[in-house]
């Protein structure tokens, strides 16, 4: 038998819990397909079956029976080790590494960082910028906001919200705009196709503006040359931009604030995820579009 890892138990615990393991994924914030890896590890770190996979459920056997008292007193020992640790601020110190889509920086992220800053100024913070989804299986980063509905499986996080998006424009284009061929910004694609919401919206439209850059695309809208579709909490909270009034609006994405399964017990990054999590969910009516200024 193999030496035991915690993580391990700590996934046994709650599907004992909750006698589910989509509801001890829920509660550990990890899709239900790494429970189930995670069960199977310590499994063959034990060379026994802890639960019999029915039709009806996961039924535990008498070996996990067994455990059960042993994996809670480690849980409870486990607990007041990591309190001691993460409530201690002159403990928490190093650098932690945060990737994040540039348009959220100063909306939801540079607020968290100066308040968590404050409460432990030994923490250096690397705030990388970015489009592209950083690897952080590969530790590039510590933490990662992603706007995604399909999480990868080695990751564990936070589920915040559905980030809603609308179609954005100056309030002086309405006023001047050919309504059948609006101009419209977009992402730089094949340089053929046009984004659904263009082709719903504005079936005769033909050409558009595209660029590489969220940023570029929200101030190219903001300046008054073009509809965009933009995240709702950037679109509501710009005094230049209105909600156009239109059929069709592409469905929201699910945020996430997630880390590697390797990393979220490390102190310093599981005090800055939470203090993210906490300003994100603070600012959730924002997220999912429920303060609009309309046309």
């Amino acid at each position: 038998m193999h030496d035991l890892n915690w993580d391990d138990l700590r996934y046994f615990i709650e599907v004992v819990r909750s006698s589910n393991v989509s509801e001890a994924g829920k509660r550990l914030h990890v899709n239900p397909s790494t429970v189930s890896r995670r069960i199977a590890s310590l499994e063959l770190q034990l060379g026994k079956t802890l639960f019999d996979r029915t039709t009806k459920g996961w039924v535990i056997t008498p070996t996990g029976e067994k455990i059960v008292e042993f994996a809670e007193e480690m849980a409870d020992s486990v607990n007041a080790v990591q309190r001691k640790v993460e409530f201690d601020s002159k403990e928490v110190s190093g650098l932690v590494r945060l990737a994040v889509s540039d348009v959220c920086v100063k909306r939801f992220v540079l607020p968290a960082i100066r308040d968590f800053k404050q409460a432990h100024p030994d923490v250096d913070i690397e705030l990388i910028a970015v489009e592209e989804e950083l690897n952080l299986a590969a530790h590039d980063v510590d933490i990662a906001i992603r706007a995604t509905n399909t999480p990868p499986p080695n990751l564990v996080g936070k589920h915040i919200g559905t980030m809603a998006f609308h179609v954005y424009g100056h309030e002086d284009l309405l006023q001047n705009m050919n309504p059948n061929k609006p101009p419209c910004i977009t992402w730089v694609g094949d340089g053929v196709t046009l984004p659904y919401w263009i082709k719903k919206n504005f079936p005769k439209l033909k050409r558009i503006y595209r660029t590489n850059s969220a940023v570029v695309m929200f101030e190219m809208c903001k300046a008054g040359l073009g509809l965009a579709l933009l995240p709702c909490p950037l679109g509501d909270e710009a005094d230049e931009l209105v909600r156009m009034p239109v059929e069709y609006i592409e469905p929201g994405l699910d945020i996430w604030v997630l880390s590697h399964v390797d990393l979220r017990t490390t102190a310093r990054v599981r005090l800055f995820r939470d203090r993210l999590v906490e300003y994100l969910i603070k600012d959730l009516d924002l997220l999912e579009g429920r303060k609009p200024r309309l046309v």
